[in-house]
């Protein structure tokens, strides 16, 4: 009887550890089908709990002093299991509203807060008190040995409950049988205690029965499968579901890993569902006689299923870490059992990293969320191990799902970064778009040769298989992108969850029309070029940029180039880029604005031997006029005109001039006015806006002095809807005269004016850097020249 008196306490916290470790590593899996399984949930799931408990480990100790009785403690372990209860049931009804409106950043923390801060918090009071108790019934001990002891069987049980939740509950029960499991096991340990001590009569043990019955019949009625749901279960990894529905209007089975969608099969056919599994043909393009194929993550086994249908000699490996998903396959997807296809229950990387064999193809398709992409399949370590188990000119393929905003920090931006450092000879493709900044599919390709592929070729574009032909409209022109500030990612170095966090946040606020950030982004990446005066290495990279850009986001793009000798001898190759929308209407306009930048700050008394970043002035301009052409490309709405988005070279003139504007000309628009015919022919444009430094903070625009005289019913109609946008920005007043690309252009007969804040103390001076501009003012100038052009008749 002694012996049992001493060893009962230890018991009990030996339980109630257990029952804390349980509900923590359940936790995590409870909040995962809304906001992933990734850092932010299981650290704010691990630092909940700690928290909980140490507030608990305090009031406990506070309690067990006033109050040194089992009957209190007994009671917290009743209470405690009702608190369970009380989780369950706000999994069920609150926890699927509120995951759905919070974000992956702070929604974790919010919801354990809600969900898990009580029940750790009761179960927290029990090791103090327990520490109490025992220590009266045994005071010879010392309170030494007897807080030595019930901290041992304490940490023993959590060791217990943690490794029992991971190799036995989960792999073999739901989350909700758990979670009850644990609510039961607590309210019986504190019910049964209490009687035992003669404090609870036996009736009430009938209505604790009954409150729990009751939980679980609304459970069962909670979790009912629709008639959709043909499969509901828990995985090891994630919760499992398989439902019936439509895609693009035909009927559709879906496979669903906690919060994605990641395999889907139509029912009325074999075709692949999803756009970015069609892209396990590129093998075709490089003309691979594919021998072995690796599919790394199986989900509804959709690409190894393709493969064998395309390859029957072939050997198709799958590595899927989810042990039930190859059957779920064969049972619900149509998978067929073969000797052909080898099943592995394999972490993919491990597989690769452990296996002889060589593979023709890999295609890697774990990242099939922005919920749940596993770190170390993004990493520069990943990509090597992948590429030393390629066969000689073997493709690697990867499915990433991201997007192409210039903004820091950016998943898909790294992952370039770090994928061409393995493999230098790589291509990438955007399913839905190149030109797209909002999330989607993006598709890497490795290729261990040096031979290179022109997806352009009028071989690929005229393939039967409609993905292989679209390859050159969806092929990225990494010359768009400037990637030095993006990290490469490494084992060591890897923030996925918050590069992912990122992209979230952007995709799930309230989507801006034009995106001031996006084009402050833009500014930002110019200036990573150096200066662009007309000698200087960063003209000719944004040269690059800029063609490739309008080849991107325009119908057709005329380059300009010709040789320029200026008076003291230096000789200069300078180049105008126009991209033209809707080419076909010869009513057009122009948006001009120039790109080089000015080689000297002749207006800073300190440093005139150094280069003016252009920032404002040179960037600014640039930055607009890329939105609005990926705006009026991408819009269902058509102005009324031909819109030529024009960028001159060479606007600052003279390279060598320095504060000398006597003999000052604008280069690119006077070659520009004096080569018209090249571009229009006999129909000159009816108009034109000249855009330059537009993106100050405190801007101030006023009507330009010669675009009033030369373009006034232009000057005027623009100025009547910029003061409707922002009649704090756009002035009434008019300014000085203002030599710029405008000039050449009124002098060619195109009436047009001049948008520009020339009051910008920075001018022309070291000071014109990012930090001057705002995403608001670029974003109230880019919606005054949009609204400006449909309002052209």
């Amino acid at each position: 009887m002694k012996y049992f008196k001493e060893i009962s306490l230890p018991f009990v916290v030996f339980l109630t550890g257990a029952c804390v470790l349980i509900i923590e590593i359940v936790a995590t899996r409870i909040l995962s089908p809304y906001y992933g399984n990734t850092i932010f949930t299981v650290s704010s799931v691990i630092s909940i709990v700690l928290a909980a408990l140490s507030v608990g480990y305090y009031f406990g100790g506070k309690l067990a002093d006033k109050y040194p009785i089992e009957k209190v403690f007994y009671s917290i372990i009743l209470i405690s299991g009702l608190s369970v209860i009380l989780l369950y049931l706000l999994t069920l009804f609150l926890l699927p509203s509120l995951g759905y409106s919070l974000s992956i950043v702070s929604g974790p923390i919010i919801s354990a807060i809600i969900l898990f801060f009580i029940p750790s918090l009761l179960l927290g009071t029990l090791s103090p008190f327990a520490i109490k108790l025992q220590g009266q019934r045994f005071p010879e001990k010392g309170i030494g040995s007897i807080t030595g002891e019930i901290f041992f069987w304490s940490t023993l049980g959590s060791i217990f409950g943690s490794l029992f939740a991971g190799f036995v509950l989960i792999p073999q029960f739901g989350i909700s049988q758990i979670i009850l499991a644990v609510a039961i096991i607590l309210i019986i340990l504190g019910f049964f205690s209490l009687i035992k001590i003669g404090i609870l009569k036996k009736s009430i043990l009938k209505v604790i029965l009954f409150s729990v019955v009751g939980i679980l019949l609304i459970s069962i009625f909670s979790t009912s499968k629709g008639n959709s749901v043909v499969y509901s279960h828990d995985g090891i990894y994630e919760k499992i579901t398989i439902y019936d529905g439509e895609y693009a209007g035909r009927p559709t089975r879906f496979f669903q890993q906690d919060r994605s969608n990641s395999g889907a099969m139509f029912l009325d056919s074999d075709e692949l569902v999803f756009d970015y599994t069609k892209y396990y043909a590129l093998y075709r393009v490089f003309k691979l006689d594919v021998k072995n194929a690796l599919v790394i993550g199986g989900g509804a086994y959709s690409i190894p299923k393709a493969l064998l249908k395309d390859l029957p000699d072939a050997t198709v490996d799958v590595s899927e870490i989810e042990p039930s998903l190859y059957e779920l396959a064969q049972k619900y997807f149509k998978v067929a059992k073969t000797e052909s296809l080898n099943n592995y229950t394999d972490d993919g990387r491990r597989l690769l990293h452990d296996t002889d064999k060589k593979y023709d193809l890999i295609f890697s398709d774990v990242y099939y969320s922005l919920f749940s992409i596993p770190a170390h399949f993004t990493t520069q370590e990943f990509f090597k191990i992948a590429k030393d188990k390629l066969s000689e000119k073997g493709i690697f393929v990867a499915n990433l799902t991201g997007d192409l905003s210039r903004q820091e920090p950016s998943l898909i931006m790294s992952e370039i970064k770090t994928f061409q450092t393995v493999f230098p000879n790589s291509y990438f493709f955007a399913v839905d778009a190149p030109d797209k900044i909002g999330s989607q599919n993006i598709i890497f390709v490795g290729y261990n040769s040096n031979r290179k592929i022109n997806f352009n070729d009028p071989t690929i574009a005229k393939n039967e298989n409609q993905i292989i032909q679209s390859l050159g409209k969806r092929a990225i022109n990494l010359d768009r992108f400037e990637f030095s500030k993006y990290p490469i990612l490494t084992d060591k170095f890897s923030p996925v969850e918050y590069l992912t966090a990122k992209v979230l946040q952007k995709n799930f606020s309230q989507q801006k029309f034009i995106d001031g950030s996006e084009i402050l982004a833009l500014i930002d990446q110019q200036l990573r070029y150096g200066p662009r005066y007309l000698s200087a290495p960063g003209h000719k990279n944004i040269q690059k940029f800029l063609i490739a850009e309008m080849n991107a986001l325009v119908e057709e793009t005329k380059i300009q180039t010709w040789q320029y000798t200026s008076p003291d001898g230096q000789k200069h190759e300078l180049t105008n880029i126009v991209g033209r929308l809707y080419p076909t209407n010869e009513k057009r306009i122009i948006l001009a604005t120039h790109y080089d930048s000015k080689k000297f700050a002749d207006k800073d008394s300190q440093k005139q031997d150094q280069a003016v970043p252009g920032a404002n002035d040179s960037a600014s301009g640039v930055a607009v006029l890329l939105e609005l052409a990926r705006i009026l490309t991408n819009s269902r709405y058509i102005p009324n005109v031909g819109v030529d988005i024009v960028f001159f070279d060479g606007e600052e003139g003279e390279e060598n001039q320095g504060g000398d504007y006597t003999n000052w000309k604008p280069l690119g628009s006077t070659y520009f006015t004096e080569h018209l015919s090249d571009i229009y022919g006999n129909n000159k444009p009816i108009s034109g806006i000249v855009l330059d430094m537009v993106c100050d903070k405190n801007l101030k625009i006023l009507r330009e002095q010669s675009s009033t005289q030369n373009a006034p019913a232009q000057t005027e109609t623009f100025w009547n809807i910029a003061k409707k946008i922002d009649d704090n920005v756009f002035r009434d007043q008019v300014g000085p005269e203002i030599r710029d690309d405008h000039i050449s252009l009124n002098q060619a007969g195109i009436p047009s004016f001049l948008v520009i804040d020339f009051e910008y103390p920075p001018f022309h001076t070291i000071n014109d850097t990012l930090d001057k501009c705002s995403a608001k003012s670029l974003e109230t100038v880019a919606n005054a020249v949009l609204n400006y052009v449909y309002a052209v008749r």
